[in-house]
């Protein structure tokens, strides 16, 4: 049974929310901007949090969690949870538009089948998270001696011990690397899913070095493939892809009320697909600019050294903001597609490449390229900055001759960072732009 959506009223900090769920769930954001309210949300939802008078946002009105489901036996279904500020609760089984009171015991029986694992990022007992796992593991009948053998262990060591968190978050971490890769057929062989699982895991980028953060941001995919519904509260870049898209849900408080972006729609096509994860592929880092105040896409290496150095040297460097090495020009209008989806301001900055060297079929496939650019902008939120013809000529500021362009990064970082080196007034503006 899959978490299809929920939607919050009066719940924390929430006034009313509607989030679409995927397999895997990411939810990012600033600190106290909600993420934590909608995932206590979820919990209670599912009967694993008890209601508070505190979690009443307005206690003169009633708090009310919806969630869809879907069911190979049942289909699409809703379940909806509501609390009054006498604390007084009310259930209700919704399907096919017709809507049933249910029972305390009815609804919990009606949620009986989905098993919750949190982790939270308080805690310090991954024991009933592993004794969590073995319940789901016998209640989707996969026997494997060695997942077995593995979690009684560690259930044992955990029982007979007192262990910092750090220690146990790695212990949890190898128990879920072990186990799949004992789930070697996890892909084909259905009998071996986990399904009906909920694995809730607040910041599970913590004790973890970035080699183990993405390691383990890749278990929790394999995860998911195998069955289990993942949501991830997190702040770290390794636990956000930007290939898992619409997974991201992307939580912000603006004049007081929390709203969420999300893209479940498809944003690549043909070869557009195919490029942007082979980009991805070779700087995974780029999951960055969900966290950014500001993201500043720029084409290469020499452009992301040197704006960052010049405005620190005109001292207007903001660390809010991300530079994002989108790799070639071509590939600026698939970053530019995501920001555009989930509201994050940006600039994008580019060659225009009209260098006297250049033959008219180059000029004319530069500028179409350029226009592109321009073409995607959303205005609201985004501008460009096109450079004439590079940052190479507005450093020197002169036209540069193809000669000119071996080892460029070096000699444009050497130049700049020469003591009685002046920025020219239209570089020095464009940077100012740029970090406006």
């Amino acid at each position: 049974m899959d978490i299809k959506k929920i939607t919050i009223i009066n719940w924390q900090c929430i006034d009313y929310l509607s989030i679409s769920f995927e397999k895997l769930m990411i939810f990012i954001g600033e600190s106290n901007h909600g993420k934590t309210s909608a995932i206590n949300a979820l919990s209670a939802g599912l009967g694993f949090y008890e209601v508070k008078k505190s979690d009443f946002k307005n206690e003169n009105k009633n708090i009310e969690i919806k969630i869809k489901f879907f069911s190979k036996s049942e289909g699409f279904f809703t379940i909806k949870f509501i609390k009054n500020s006498n604390l007084e609760e009310k259930y209700f089984f919704i399907n096919h538009g017709i809507e049933k009171e249910l029972s305390k015991d009815e609804f919990s029986l009606k949620l009986s089948s989905i098993q919750v694992i949190k982790v939270s990022a308080k805690q310090t007992e991954i024991k009933d998270s592993l004794i969590k796992v073995r319940e789901i593991l016998s209640m989707n009948k996969i026997k494997n001696t060695r997942i077995s053998n593995d979690l009684k262990g560690k259930i044992e060591f955990l029982s007979e011990n007192r262990i910092s968190q750090s220690l146990q978050r790695k212990i949890l971490f190898s128990f879920l690397k072990n186990m799949l890769n004992e789930m070697k057929n996890y892909t084909e062989n259905s009998k071996d899913r986990l399904y009906n699982a909920v694995l809730i895991f607040e910041e599970p980028e913590l004790h973890l070095n970035p080699q183990a953060s993405r390691e383990l941001y890749s278990i929790l995919i394999k995860l998911s493939n195998i069955g289990v519904q993942i949501v991830i509260e997190t702040h770290s870049s390794y636990f956000v892809g930007l290939k898992q898209y619409k997974s991201i849900c992307l939580v912000k408080k603006i004049k007081r009320q929390v709203v969420i972006y999300q893209h479940t729609g498809q944003l690549f096509y043909g070869d557009e697909i195919k490029n942007f994860n082979m980009n991805y592929w070779i700087n995974p880092d780029r999951g960055e600019m969900f966290f950014a105040k500001k993201v500043i896409l720029v084409e290469g290496q020499t452009d992301k050294i040197a704006i960052s150095y010049l405005a620190k040297k005109l001292e207007i460097y903001n660390y809010n903001y991300s530079i994002i090495e989108c790799g070639s020009k071509s590939i600026i209008p698939q970053f530019i597609k995501i920001l555009n989806a989930y509201k994050i301001p940006y600039v994008a900055v580019y060659d225009k490449d009209n260098h006297l060297w250049r033959s008219d079929t180059e000029i004319e496939s530069s500028n179409n390229k350029n226009r592109a650019i321009r073409k995607m902008i959303n205005r609201y939120i985004g501008n460009y900055i096109e450079f004439e013809n590079d940052i190479e000529e507005e450093v020197y500021s002169q036209d540069r001759e193809k000669k000119n362009y071996k080892n460029k990064p070096y000699y444009t970082l050497q130049k700049i960072s020469e003591e009685e080196y002046r920025l020219p007034l239209k570089l020095e503006e464009k940077i100012r732009e740029i970090y406006k």
